[in-house]
């Protein structure tokens, strides 16, 4: 006799035949397959360590005691269970273990899908949105790759209750999935089982590797820095005379050169570590500062340059002037004895 699927699903879930705080298996630990749709990476956060991702959480699993006759479902392949049905039936207390925060879809309706196949199999998928952390390494940024996880783990359960596995092909994500500062370059899937005081808990972990994208950092940061180191060279070809222009071009420079790494390091959190982005910004503040010290050391020779030539100058008046008196000095016996005789001879004739 054929009856509906939510009969069946009520025939199923009453309380006098199922009790959702039984676990499943009473002979073994229950194998819980899952895996992950990937929807987008809404932001990822160097300042907080953390990134945000939407994804469809999948979980499939067996229950011997949901199991039905496929003959009283006309040969259907699986009966959709009806919305909150997760409530009235046994589900695996999968938690992110990096989380920060977490939500369910709810609009329009809740973004949940439960399927119940004949064999007692579960599948069950939720739309998510998950804040988790990332420890990140700074030490290559701009140019690094990192590694950002994400956890699933038992809250309740030990090993010896659930077994966690991947369902075949674990992770997949949106073909036109687009990061504005990354590149999604691998995903990688791994046994993350932990050990605390209760026990040996299962944990699956999902590894991204996401590789920076250079092209942001290379217009906003290096090409802006070479020019000013650049600019900071146009003071060479200044005359050392014109004083005022040669100090502001490199006054002007050195506190531009400052503005931007301070505007480069402000969205980065205060890491001890010195990062590649340091030593750029360091090495063309190195060089603007020299700049600007190249004047002040060709500014103090050509004072003392122009010291010396005057000190010749005067040495050589001094000279001239020592001369000249000696010349008088010699001239003026001749003169007188020139005189004399001017005046003597013509006493003599007359």
């Amino acid at each position: 006799m054929n009856i509906t699927s939510y009969e069946l699903y009520k025939k199923l879930v009453d309380s006098s035949v199922y009790n959702k705080r039984t676990h499943p298996s009473l002979t073994g630990p229950t194998i819980i397959l899952l895996g992950i749709y990937i929807n987008g990476f809404n932001y990822i956060s160097e300042q907080s360590m953390d990134y945000e991702i939407n994804l469809y959480m999948r979980e499939q699993w067996w229950d011997p005691r949901l199991a039905f006759n496929r003959s009283h479902m006309c040969g259907m392949e699986f009966m959709k269970l009806p919305d909150r049905a997760w409530d009235k039936i046994w589900v695996p207390d999968v938690f992110f273990r990096n989380e920060k925060k977490a939500t369910f879809h709810e609009v329009t309706l809740p973004n949940r899908l439960m399927r119940l196949y004949p064999n007692g199999t579960v599948y069950y998928a939720a739309k998510i949105t998950a804040t988790l952390s990332c420890q990140m390494k700074l030490h290559k940024y701009p140019l690094d790759t990192q590694v950002c996880p994400i956890q699933f783990e038992s809250f309740g359960h030990t090993v010896k209750a659930n077994v966690y596995q991947w369902r075949p092909g674990p992770v997949e994500k949106d073909e036109q999935l687009i990061l504005p500062q990354f590149e999604l370059h691998a995903t990688n899937t791994k046994n993350c089982q932990q050990t605390y005081a209760t026990g040996d808990y299962p944990c699956l972990e999902v590894e991204f590797v996401l590789r920076r994208n250079i092209g942001y950092y290379l217009i906003q940061l290096y090409v802006p820095s070479v020019l000013i180191v650049i600019l900071s060279w146009v003071a060479f070809w200044i005359s050392i005379d014109a004083i005022p222009a040669r100090v502001t071009i490199g006054l002007l420079t050195v506190l531009t050169m400052t503005t931007q790494s301070a505007t480069a390091r402000a969205s980065l959190p205060r890491v001890s570590y010195i990062k590649a982005m340091d030593v750029w910004m360091s090495i063309c503040l190195l060089f603007v500062f020299a700049s600007l010290l190249e004047f002040a050391v060709v500014n103090v020779f050509s004072r003392k340059e122009i010291r010396k030539k005057s000190q010749g100058l005067s040495i050589l008046s001094e000279t001239a002037k020592d001369f000249e008196d000696l010349i008088c000095a010699q001239v003026s016996p001749m003169r007188f004895y020139l005189s004399n005789i001017s005046v003597l001879i013509p006493e003599v004739i007359m």
